[in-house]
């Protein structure tokens, strides 16, 4: 059901702190703190005497004392103290390997022997000072498999963000998907968009502070299982020079929590005015209102799915859903080569109808052709 051999994004590394904070990926609920020199820390979130969470406790030195019975655990998850006996108990905690990269703390919750914290994902511009940054993060009660075809699929911008970032425009052009690199985990799929003179929607027109209509475009970047970096860019209609253009990065990434709850952590990078304070946090709000209106829908969408949204039968499919296609067949693709993966669920019935998960891909696929 999880892909655990691979890194993904736990937390901000300026979220973790001398205060136990507790997380949950994949299932696993998982403690973070750092030690007296500063080194992030990973453990279960489980005592092993009576399995109240360590989250609760304290952080004494470089140890995590349980808040239960006082049990002191070091960074390595070893049990080194109980109070009130001399004798320890050999008992053990396990601990995850956790990199700090790009302003993220990265866990890797499979075999530590894989753990190769050269392959951490590139997201190097949130902290080059050659680009501005504004930072947030989202709760959604959607599974991570809808906010993944939300990414891939723009469209929905037409409908859910006129208020933002989108309009009628964004839906009427044309799509385009392909697949770049090979091997499993490093490839590349790219949707993307071109709108020629266009009206700027209200963010764009804000941010760029063009005047007139624009020419717009957009390109979704995914690598599984919840990697998404969208290159946007936008200069008044008909320019030539690409010059002229203003560009920016969404950053989103997507760590599942539980099969119906998902972490979402999202950056938005510019190389233009990197000194203008203030339209970063106009930035940062209008991101987070257009987000705001995507947790709305996604988690109005799990709900009429119920709880198992792997099972889910969609009855149409439509052009729009080459990118989701694609993307929920990367996530596939990493799903069957863990050591225990979850069974593929029969072919739905029905002309166009398809599931959520693996057949969701062949039935798309002969909808488009």
């Amino acid at each position: 059901m999880w892909i655990r051999n691979c890194w993904q994004v736990i937390a901000f590394g300026n979220e973790i702190g001398s205060t136990p904070l507790a997380r949950t990926v994949c299932d696993e609920p998982v403690v973070l703190f750092r030690t007296q020199s500063g080194a992030a820390v990973a453990l279960a979130d489980r005592c092993p005497h009576r399995y109240a969470p360590l989250s609760l406790g304290r952080v004494v030195g470089d140890q995590i004392q349980c808040g239960y019975h006082g049990l002191c655990f070091d960074q390595d998850g070893t049990c080194v103290r109980v109070p009130g006996q001399d004798t320890v108990p050999q008992a053990q905690v396990r601990k995850y390997p956790l990199v700090e990269k790009h302003g993220f703390a990265w866990i890797w919750l499979g075999d530590p022997t894989r753990a190769d914290a050269a392959v951490v994902p590139d997201f190097h511009w949130m902290d080059d000072p050659a680009w501005a940054v504004a930072e947030g993060y989202h709760h959604f009660a959607a599974n991570y498999q809808l906010v993944n075809d939300n990414l891939l699929d723009l469209s929905h911008e037409s409908f859910v963000h006129e208020e933002t970032i989108g309009n009628e425009a964004v839906a009427e052009a044309p799509v385009s998907v392909r697949l770049e690199g090979q091997g499993l985990g490093n490839q590349v799929l790219r949707v993307h968009r071109d709108m020629f003179d266009i009206e700027a929607p209200p963010f764009y027109k804000r941010t760029t502070g063009f005047k007139g209509n624009i020419d717009r475009w957009h390109t979704t970047n995914f690598t599984a299982p919840g990697f998404h970096v969208i290159e946007n860019g936008s200069m008044p209609a008909g320019a030539k020079d690409r010059s002229q253009a203003l560009e920016r990065k969404v950053l989103n990434l997507i760590t599942p929590e539980t099969r119906t709850t998902s972490h979402y952590f999202w950056g938005v990078v510019r190389q233009f005015r990197l000194d203008d304070a203030e339209l970063t946090e106009y930035i940062r709000d209008g991101i987070r209102r257009t987000f705001d209106q995507d947790k709305a829908v996604l988690e109005a969408q799990r709900r009429a799915l119920g709880d198992d949204p792997d099972s889910a039968v969609f009855p149409i499919s439509i052009r729009v859903d080459a990118g989701p296609t694609q993307g929920r067949r990367l996530v596939q693709a990493m799903l069957a080569r863990e050591p225990n993966p979850s069974p593929q669920p029969s072919p739905a019935r029905g002309e166009g109808a398809h599931r959520a998960r693996g057949p969701l891909v062949s039935s798309i696929a002969r909808s488009m052709e």
